[in-house]
């Protein structure tokens, strides 16, 4: 399919059209995990673009899949989001070779953009190397391309994480449109960031209580990717009315809005932290929390880290300290809001 730009005008392109907010979307499997749930992901995509998200990444690295399946995840959710919402994928897979094919697969398909990182399979020897080997990638694709400095792992070149002189460069790459900055980092990461290529392409901090910062003082225009829907629904779009607010200049409307979501005691600092820092696959706790908001739940395949009764929880307090109700079976969460609408239940044993 024709993207709707060609590479020489990837950049210009980006400035007029990438806006808003990007939240990632993890694959949804039938009640016995043997297949992709393609009506569960369908759904997904559907509960995002009522939520005001702008784009959705897909994430195919997020669990157990085959390198098929993960191509098949990817044309699922584009031909879904297909003239509703921009899609992007992450590409981190195995090996550059595998990068390179699903970058050329998002391409075929007619995905908006992709989000590169650092396959798995790879190991800079030098800052030289880690320039060659993405430019390397960025030339395989017509795709605009958003580099990922946190999934690079090359802290023993700077403290950062990423050689900040490579920043310029990389943005310099003809299709090369914005950078994301790692969640998390530090805001000294997410400044420099901007001063070495902010007049180039677009930088994106996820993180919100940066966004009274980047958007008014650095322009930013579109954060992401990050499990916003876990801190609202289409019926109360918090976080998409914060971000939207910011870009209008609006900030104290916007400042009130974050302080009426900390007012219920944790808000969602604590939510965040519910989910964030518990050292399991965020898949699987993003499903979660999308799923009590409205999303299609459903669980993943291994590997991928165990979603306890307390983490569970944790995520549900929050969620009801922002004013939120979690929703009810949670037996549908395992199987999918789809599959239970349609019978389907987890089986029960007896001995």
């Amino acid at each position: 399919m024709a993207l709707e730009y060609t590479k020489s005008e990837a950049k210009k392109w980006s400035k007029k059209n990438l806006t808003g907010l990007e939240v990632p979307i993890f694959p949804s499997f039938t009640p016995d995990l043997q297949e992709l749930d393609e009506e569960g992901i369908r759904y997904d995509v559907n509960h995002i673009i009522a939520n005001g998200f702008t784009s959705a990444l897909i994430a195919p690295e997020a669990c157990g899949m085959t390198f098929e399946e993960r191509k098949r995840f990817v044309e699922i959710v584009v031909d879904e989001a297909k003239g509703k919402i921009h899609t992007s994928v992450s590409v981190m897979q195995d090996t550059v070779e595998q990068d390179i094919e699903m970058l050329q697969h998002m391409e075929k398909v007619g995905g908006t953009f992709a989000t590169l990182g650092h396959p798995v399979q790879y190991y800079p020897r030098s800052v030289e190397d880690i320039f060659q080997m993405y430019k390397y990638m960025c030339d395989s694709t017509n795709l605009a391309i958003v580099f990922y400095t946190g999934r690079l792992h090359t802290r023993r070149f700077h403290p950062s994480y990423f050689p900040p002189e490579l920043l310029p460069r990389i943005a310099d790459i003809p299709n090369v449109v914005a950078m994301k900055v790692g969640g998390g980092s530090s805001m000294a990461i997410t400044v420099m960031s901007f001063r070495l290529c902010g007049d180039k392409i677009l930088v994106n901090d996820p993180m919100p209580d940066r966004w009274f910062i980047t958007v008014p003082v650095y322009g930013q225009q579109w954060a992401g990717a990050g499990p916003f829907y876990g801190m609202q629904t289409p019926e109360k779009p918090r976080m998409v009315n914060i971000f939207n607010l910011l870009m209008k200049g609006e900030i104290d409307k916007a400042m009130d809005i974050y302080w009426e979501m900390g007012s219920f005691g944790e808000g969602s600092g604590g939510l965040a932290d519910s989910y964030f820092h518990t050292g399991i696959v965020t898949a699987l706790s993003d499903k979660y929390a999308h799923w009590c908001n409205g999303g299609n739940g459903g669980t993943v395949r291994q590997p991928t880290g165990r979603l306890h009764d307390y983490q569970k929880e944790r995520i549900r307090a929050g969620l009801r300290a922002l004013g939120l109700t979690p929703r009810e079976p949670e037996e549908e969460f395992y199987v999918g809001r789809v599959n239970y609408a349609k019978g389907a239940r987890l089986k029960k044993y007896k001995a």
